[in-house]
């Protein structure tokens, strides 16, 4: 079982418990580390191994997880699961913010077609406008970001809609980008 580290992941994400022992022993996941799915997974897309398949195995909790750290890895600030009350309640999976912006996040862990991800994209625009003045606490601009479970890469009125695997490429690329993306100030 401990021949490989893809084959261990593969295995603990599946639900294989025992294969954290393996995990640990081949020097994948330490001690002190989270041992939770989706840091497991974060780990993996790190360490360069497809995570393609395995992102469907995460249930909604940990997938944000493994969002959150993702973010973490860029240098962001995280915080997930953020209510704030915008004319009504509202709520964001994912926000992650450094000293120069904010990415205000809907993850969506289902599977959709190009036109439902476009109605995933407005609304969650409107709900990011409707507390833009809130959330401008956390950088001096924001930026709405749908990221999902599926494979997609677009751009729909400002909102970008990516794949879970994809989100280090996007932030690596990101200055590139600016000029398609909704940056709300």
């Amino acid at each position: 079982m401990c021949e490989s580290v893809h084959a261990a992941v593969r295995l603990y994400l599946s639900g294989d418990v025992s294969a954290l022992d393996c995990l640990r022993r081949l020097g994948f996941i330490g001690a002190r580390e989270p041992a939770s799915r989706g840091y497991v997974l974060y780990k993996a897309l790190k360490g360069g191994i497809d995570v393609t398949s395995h992102i469907k195995r995460l249930d909604w909790k940990e997938f944000e997880v493994f969002i959150r750290h993702v973010f973490a890895e860029f240098g962001f600030n995280v915080t997930s699961n953020l209510r704030l009350d915008c004319n009504g309640g509202v709520e964001f999976d994912v926000v992650a913010w450094n000293r120069e912006i904010a990415f205000v996040v809907e993850t969506k862990k289902w599977k959709g077609g190009r036109g439902k991800w476009s109605e995933v994209a407005d609304k969650h625009l409107k709900k990011v406008t409707r507390c833009l003045s809130k959330l401008l606490a956390f950088a001096p601009s924001v930026a709405p970001l749908v990221i999902t479970s599926t494979d997609t890469g677009f751009i729909h009125r400002g909102v970008p809609v990516i794949s879970a695997w994809k989100i280090g490429h996007f932030l690596a690329s990101f200055h590139d980008l600016k000029d398609e993306i909704a940056v709300l100030r």
